[in-house]
């Protein structure tokens, strides 16, 4: 598939590409709650809600590209910047979410994957997945991830078998002070524009309803319906929809076969890496969708 010369190539960090797109997240952050003070109506609350729940997924899609070391070449500013701009605003540790990422990288849909209780047990009722639906929108799902995540750490038995090295945990105390800062900055912005409800309604509740659904959505479609499988490939999707993925899959995590194959390459290169695969006929084709439609009719029994 990919020569060593071309992973070489492709994996290679870009610093700026990776600080641009947090910015920009956060640029549309400031724009949505920009839109909020001046054109208070019910349908840009409603949109807005939405929007920025999307917002917040974005986020961490980039919370994932930092657990795998590609925001910037430096591990060190990775991981710290990473936790400062794309963790803590949710409330989450990229160190924790590190842990799982890398041993569910080791062997998807196996019994030690810690993704088997979102991904696992496919296809499933429609009756029981319109209550899963229920669940994330009535933020029960919330309270069920945020535990899972920071309980589940301290187990040994769920640490990665290979952890990288090159990657030292965050101080505890710097963890807790980004969420802190950023969080309560945000407050403190709009608190200063008379707005201080904005952040509970409009940032925290989005990130209990409408971010566990997105995150559902998205997780089921890469890898739900499938077995194990040591080509990880075939054990994994890729959904090729431009408005689809920008609510469902932002930051080019919708190719997740290539994501899987080669995960050293950082988000903004996989497109070239399907290409790639795609032109030299390297690629599961079976495994291409192009809409989510079709992925959750096949999830549904």
């Amino acid at each position: 598939m990919l020569s060593k010369e071309e992973l070489r190539g492709l994996s290679r960090v870009s610093t700026w590409r990776s600080t641009a797109s947090i910015f920009l997240d956060w640029l549309g952050i400031a724009g949505l709650f920009a839109v909020l003070l001046y054109f208070p109506h019910p349908l840009t609350y409603i949109a807005c809600f939405i929007l920025l729940g999307r917002q917040q997924l974005a986020l961490a899609i980039l919370m994932h590209d930092g657990a795998h070391g590609r925001l910037h070449a430096s591990p060190r500013l990775n991981d710290y910047l990473g936790q400062m701009f794309t963790a803590a605003p949710l409330f989450f540790s990229q160190d924790s979410y590190r842990k799982f990422h890398l041993k569910h990288h080791l062997e998807p849909l196996a019994s030690t994957d810690p993704d088997i209780s979102l991904i696992g047990g496919y296809p499933i009722q429609l009756g029981s997945f319109l209550r899963k639906l229920l669940r994330d929108l009535s933020g029960v799902s919330y309270f069920k991830f945020i535990g899972y995540f920071f309980y589940q750490p301290r187990m040994k038995k769920n640490l990665p078998a290979t952890p990288s090295s090159s990657h030292k945990r965050l101080p505890l105390a710097y963890q807790v002070f980004s969420v802190i800062l950023v969080n309560g900055g945000l407050f403190a912005v709009l608190t200063y524009l008379g707005r201080p409800w904005f952040f509970f309604f409009f940032w925290v509740l989005p990130m209990m309803t409408i971010l566990q659904v997105l995150l559902r959505i998205r997780g089921i479609a890469e890898h739900a319906g499938y077995q194990a499988n040591a080509n990880q490939m075939l054990c994994s999707r890729t959904v090729v929809n431009p408005l689809q993925t920008f609510f469902f899959a932002p930051h080019q995590v919708n190719y997740h076969m290539e994501h899987h194959q080669y995960p050293s390459v950082p988000y903004h290169r996989l497109p070239e890496v399907h290409r790639l695969m795609k032109e030299r006929n390297s690629l599961p084709l079976q495994n291409l969708y192009f809409g989510y439609g079709k992925v959750i009719s096949e999830l549904l029994r």
